[in-house]
This record gives structure tokens, C-alpha cells and sequence, in this order.
């Protein structure tokens, strides 16, 4: 399960410091960090969605977190709090009172202890997600199987979103391991997400190619709609990053990427949300680009994903994609060039502390600059990051040409 952490502090020094354990020792964690006192307070429907567990630090907004904490803790189904304040005795009391999974001192945070209480937060998480709550139910014998999935063995998940859920399983009647992408149970209300779930399936059956994950199944049970890939069993893409990629590597790497979006792109299919953690490997270190969730068909209308509706994850989105407008095969381009940049450098190119601080420098911040010893890549860079589409390689094939040695 690749756990999703929801970061609220004053300070930004203190984010990052809690980012930095956390990472340590969640190498694929995604972290998104909310600055209160730059963004304000979070609106009262603000519900933890697509959240495994929320750090909560006081003061927030530079008023009492506690109230923030009384907020989340009265959302139905909002994900564990861990609230950290200045160690104060009847803080605790009141933060533990009010709902808080666990309470942790700023002035004595200690990362053994960090770790040990996050890792408390998320297994009570998990059962959440394995107790009927959402979508798994228990067998007689206490065990967590699949709603009426027959063929399938649940062994566990990996990980968790707003819309689905993907869990290891075993195919029965071949032994061999699969991922599991079960939507979220369906409502009359959830036909658009329906509609986009199953176009993941229909988008990618129909591409064959070595580093785009392979589809084998799709079905509806008991309200549940399904997908069953194959499973990659050694990790992401962010994994490598955060233990360093030689630049070789990462040219390679970037090769295969943009080799698989060519396919992709024949295909007349946009992936939109294309990022480190969609990038996987198998077990003989074979590269496959994942979760077209969020694709579309370049000709498919916008009544879809909605005009001006903004999908994606800001780190790695094209200017146009961040603020809305019309993306083509372009705006792919442009995320695998962030992320071509963050192999070679080990870093983001933006950075902020709200989405929309990251997306604007997207827009107009100049095109960081590589250090001296991959100065070589700084064209390509240029090209793939270019602000206007028109800049930009306008395929893949065009951006190969240009890629020089590693």
C-alpha cells in the first residue's frame, strides 16, 4: 500500500522536517503539504478524501488547531489525525478528546517515535479499508476476501484513492499474481467516474507494447467494477529517484517512457497524469507506464472530465493542463520532461507549498536549469519544458531524435 500523508503546519521548515521521516521510511509515500496561514482555513467539506492519514500541527492558521481537529473528527469516514502541539498536558487531554489517533510533542519528536505511531495510524486505516467500510468484506474465516470476485485470492492492498482501490492478488485457477483495481461501490451519482474507470480498460486493451501495463480482465460484481493487470513487483519509479539515478539510467529510462507514449499517443489516447509513481517495475526490471485513469481519447468531448476541470498532480503538469485549458499529446510530453529532470537532478523543478503555487510557476517561472556535470540534457529539457505547447517536441519520435548519449 503506498500511503498518502496530508501535511498541515504554520511553518514550512517543520513540513518539510516531518516529509523527510516520513519519506525515509515510506520511500513511495505521496505528500501533500497545506500551508495555513498562506491558504487559510480548509473549507468545512474539506473530508480527508484520498488521504490515508492527516498530521495536523498547532498553531494552524495561527489560531488553535483544535479546532481544525474537531472539524475533521466530526467528517464521517475521515482518515486518522495525529496532531502535534507543544506538549502541554491538558493539550493532549483535549486533542485525544477531541478525536486525535495519536498526539505527538514538537519539541520532543523523536523519529523512532514518528515512525512507530504513523505506522500504528495506518494499519487502523487499513482495517478500515479490509472491515466492510468500503469495499472488502470478511469470510468465515475472519479473513478479508474480494466482493464475489470469484477467481481472484485477496493477499493485500497496495494502495488507496478517492475512486479505487488496488489490492495483490492471485489468480486461482493460474497461481500467477495480480493488481486488482476495484472502484469504490457505485452510486447513481457515480456515473461519470464509472464512465472513466471503464475507459481505462478500453484505452489501454487495445495497446500491445512492452512498456505499457498489461490488462486481463474487466468485470462488474456486487456494485463493484473491476480491472485485473498485471502486477509489478519492484516498485516505482520515485523509489529509484530518491535512491539516485546515474544519468545513463535515466536517459534510458526516459527512452522507454516516451517509447510507451508513442504507443499510447498512435492510439489516439492522452494519459494526463503521467508521474513517477505511474511509472513501475517488474520482476525481471522491466519498465511499464501505469493508470490510465485519467486518460481520454484526444477526439473524446469534454462533457467527460468537464470544461475547465483540472485532473492530474500539479508537480508534473503542463501549464495548459494545470489551468485548465485544452492539453494535447504535448502536455504528456511536458510531464515526462519533469520527470526526466527530477532523475538527473533528484529534484522537482517547482516547488510550493499549494498546489496552485507550484502550478503557477509551471506557467511562468523560468526552466530550471541542470548542474554542470548533466549540462548536456539542458536542450532537451528546454524543448520538453517549454512553456508553449508550439515550443515543445510535437511527438515523441521528435523527441527521441534529439535525445543525445547517456
Amino acid at each position: 500500500m503506498t500511503p498518502k500523508f496530508f501535511i498541515i503546519d504554520d511553518h514550512r521548515d517543520y513540513r518539510s522536517l516531518l516529509a523527510h521521516h516520513l519519506t525515509t521510511n515510506w520511500p513511495d509515500a505521496e505528500i501533500t503539504s497545506y500551508d495555513p496561514v498562506a491558504s487559510g482555513r480548509l473549507p468545512d467539506s474539506f473530508s480527508g478524501a484520498g488521504c490515508d492519514l492527516v498530521l495536523l500541527g498547532d498553531p494552524a492558521g495561527q489560531g488553535n488547531a483544535l479546532e481544525w481537529l474537531r472539524q475533521f473528527c466530526s467528517s464521517p469516514q475521515f482518515p486518522p489525525v495525529i496532531f502535534f502541539g507543544n506538549g502541554d498536558e491538558q493539550q493532549i487531554v483535549e486533542a485525544i478528546k477531541a478525536g486525535a489517533e495519536n498526539y505527538i510533542s514538537k519539541p520532543g519528536l523523536d523519529h523512532n517515535q514518528l515512525i512507530e505511531i504513523v505506522g500504528q495510524a495506518l494499519d487502523v486505516r487499513r482495517k478500515e479499508f479490509t472491515s466492510g467500510q468500503q469495499f472488502v468484506i470478511e469470510g468465515q474465516s475472519g479473513q478479508p476476501v474480494l466482493p464475489s470476485l470469484k477467481g481472484y485470492k485477496l493477499q493485500r492492498c497496495l494502495s488507496s484513492g478517492s475512486i479505487s482501490t488496488v489490492y495483490l492478488t492471485e489468480e486461482q485457477v493460474t497461481g500467477e499474481k495480480r493488481a486488482l483495481k476495484i472502484m469504490h461501490r457505485l452510486h447513481d451519482s457515480d456515473e461519470i467516474a464509472l464512465d472513466r474507470f471503464l475507459q481505462e480498460f478500453e484505452l489501454v486493451g487495445k495497446i500491445q507494447h512492452e512498456n505499457v501495463v498489461r490488462i486481463y480482465d474487466l468485470g462488474v460484481a456486487d456494485d463493484h467494477a473491476y480491472i485485473a493487470m498485471e502486477y509489478c513487483s519492484r516498485g516505482s519509479l520515485k523509489r529509484r529517484i530518491l535512491a539516485g539515478v546515474e544519468p545513463a539510467g535515466a536517459t534510458r529510462f526516459m527512452q522507454q517512457i516516451a517509447d510507451a507514449l508513442g504507443s499510447i499517443h498512435a492510439t489516439g489516447i492522452l494519459h494526463r497524469d503521467l508521474k513517477p509513481t505511474n511509472v513501475m517495475f517488474r520482476q525481471d526490471d522491466s519498465l511499464a507506464v501505469i493508470d490510465f485513469g485519467l486518460a481520454k481519447q484526444v477526439h473524446l468531448h469534454a462533457e467527460l472530465t468537464g470544461t475547465g476541470q483540472i485532473f492530474g498532480t500539479p508537480y508534473y503538469m503542463s501549464p495548459e493542463q494545470g489551468h485548465g485549458e485544452q492539453v494535447d499529446i504535448r502536455s504528456d510530453i511536458y510531464s515526462l520532461g519533469v520527470i526526466y529532470f527530477e532523475m538527473l537532478t533528484g529534484k522537482k523543478p517547482y516547488d510550493g507549498d499549494t498546489a496552485m503555487a507550484v502550478i503557477v510557476q509551471h506557467q511562468s517561472a523560468p526552466i530550471p536549469r541542470l548542474p554542470p556535470e548533466v549540462a548536456q540534457f539542458q536542450s532537451v529539457i528546454d524543448r520538453m519544458m517549454a512553456k508553449r505547447p508550439a515550443d515543445r517536441f510535437p511527438t515523441v519520435a521528435d523527441l527521441l531524435d534529439w535525445v543525445p548519449a547517456a
